[in-house]
Formats: C-alpha cells, sequence, structure tokens
C-alpha cells in the first residue's frame, strides 16, 4: 500500500504547475517541519533523561536500568548489568526512532493531500482568463480540475485505509500515556531526571497525538474552500455549456473531506481537545485513587 502511495505522489497531475503554486504549499511544509522537528526534539529529551537517569540520580552503583525488567540472570554483577543495560539502551531507541518516522510519515501524507487542495483551488481560480483562453481551452483545464479532484479523494481513501488501524491504535494508547504520564509527575522526585524524562515523554506524546490532528483538520479546511475557489474565479463570463458544467462540479465539492479512524473519530483539532480531556479524566481518577484516605 505505501509503495502505491508513493508511486501516485509522483503522479504529474499532482505536480505543482507554477512558481505561484509552488510557494502556495510551502507553509505546509514547513508547518510539518516545524512540528516533526518538535517531535524528535521532546522524543530525543526523553530517551536522553530516562536512558542516564541511573547516572542522574546516582543509582548506577545500585545496578538500577532504566527500566524495570526480569531477566533470566542477575544483573547485580558485572558484565551483566552493562549487557542489560546496552540491550535496553538500544532497544528502546530503535522502537522510538521507527515510532518517529512511522508517525512523521503520516503526517506527511496528510499534508501532501492538503497540499493538493492548495493547487486545486489555485487551478479553479484560474480556470479562465478572458485575455486568452477559448471555451475549449477553459473546458479542458474544468476536465483536468475534475480529473484532479477525483484523484486527491482516491489518495485519501487510500491514504485513510493505510493508517486506519495505525489512528486507531494511537489515540487510544496516547490518551492513557498522556494520563499515566502526569500522574508519574505527581510521585516522582521533583526535578529528577525521572521527573524530566515524564515532562519529554508527555509532551512527545501530545505533539505526536496533535501532528495527527493538525495536518487532518488541514485537510477538512483547505477541501471545504474548493466552492469558494469556483466562485472566485471569472466564471459568469463563460458559455451556458461550461457555466452547467461547472455547477455540477461544484455541488460534488460541497461536502469537505474528512480523514477518520473507522470512522469512529475524525482527525480533527476537536478530537485533539477530547483525548486531552480523557487524559486529564485518567490523571485525575488515579490522583484521588492514590491519595491518602482520611
Amino acid at each position: 500500500m505505501l509503495k502505491q502511495l508513493m508511486a501516485t505522489i509522483n503522479n504529474d497531475l499532482f505536480q505543482p504547475k507554477n512558481s505561484q503554486q509552488r510557494s502556495l504549499i510551502q507553509p505546509n511544509l514547513k508547518a510539518w517541519k516545524k512540528t516533526v522537528a518538535t517531535f524528535w526534539f521532546f522524543t530525543l529529551g526523553w530517551l536522553f533523561f530516562l536512558m542516564l537517569c541511573p547516572f542522574f540520580d546516582k543509582t548506577v552503583n545500585e545496578y538500577r536500568l532504566p527500566f524495570l525488567a526480569w531477566y533470566p540472570y542477575s544483573v547485580k554483577a558485572s558484565p551483566q548489568y552493562e549487557l542489560s543495560y546496552l540491550h535496553q539502551f538500544i532497544s528502546v531507541t530503535t522502537m522510538s526512532m521507527v515510532n518517529v518516522n512511522i508517525d512523521s510519515l503520516i503526517a506527511a501524507l496528510n499534508m501532501y493531500i492538503g497540499a493538493q487542495f492548495d493547487i486545486l483551488c489555485d487551478n479553479l481560480r484560474n480556470v479562465y482568463d478572458n485575455s486568452r483562453d477559448s471555451p475549449t481551452d477553459v473546458e479542458e483545464k474544468l476536465k483536468n480540475c475534475i480529473n484532479h479532484h477525483r484523484e486527491i479523494l482516491k489518495f485519501a481513501s487510500y491514504a485513510n485505509k493505510f493508517y486506519n488501524w495505525l489512528i486507531f491504535e494511537e489515540f487510544f494508547v496516547g490518551g492513557i500515556s498522556i494520563g499515566l504520564s502526569m500522574f508519574q509527575l505527581t510521585v516522582v522526585v521533583p526535578f529528577s531526571s525521572e521527573f524530566h524524562s515524564f515532562i519529554s515523554y508527555s509532551t512527545a506524546i501530545s505533539v505526536q497525538v496533535f501532528m495527527y490532528c493538525w495536518f487532518g483538520n488541514e485537510i477538512e479546511v483547505k477541501s471545504s474552500k474548493l466552492p469558494y475557489a469556483i466562485f472566485e474565479s471569472d466564471w459568469t463570463s463563460l458559455p451556458p455549456k461550461i457555466k452547467k458544467e461547472l455547477l455540477i462540479f461544484l455541488i460534488r465539492v460541497q461536502q469537505p473531506l474528512k480523514m477518520s479512524a473507522f470512522g469512529l473519530f475524525y482527525l480533527s483539532l476537536e478530537t485533539f481537545v477530547k483525548i486531552l480531556r480523557t487524559s486529564w479524566s485518567y490523571f485525575a481518577l488515579l490522583r484521588q485513587i492514590n491519595s491518602p484516605k482520611n
């Protein structure tokens, strides 16, 4: 599925046609780069504090590992302790890098879909230039726009199918993880390495969920601009036949495109707020259970 998506991205139909369209999609790319860089920053911060917390807290002499784990041998001696430490470091770092790259890829797919709607809107605004376009030229341009829209929807549907399960699990686990890490902040030693690792972790997970929701929300916002782009064109000067075709296309694009996880919830800022509220509910529940009884 991913190979098919990558092959579709190179389709000539999806490429910007001029410098104006290239500059039009630059804000999308910059927003993706900034979000991914923020995600990397907090993920690496979490790995740094987590993996070195025994050194920072001076518990290396106690043979403390970054993660509590059971091994079929004693880790209270050398070289078993060093090898186990190295095993945890390599394993957790590898899994983290894989997760960050997968999430960045999915966000890039959504960013790409949003950018395609920007290009399509620009094509619709310039579908007719009365100084140089004949009715035949306009009809050809309109056919290209209709075909472009159909291919965007097909690409979006395929991409949504590709990450359905990933998004569903991410939102479910992400909400719980944020709540648990917030609770851990209240039980560890303030400003210790563990404290900083949980701050980095909770922020990284929040950015991870936000990344999905933001670029999913951008798809909905940008696709909802298609009817306005049609009205911004010089459609009043078109022949009745082309006006009729334009009206039919206008009816088809009235409903904005929404990305979802199995149709259960949409990738939107509203969903992001709901996940944060759910995380706070988990945190409040854990605090209430853990609070001393009078």
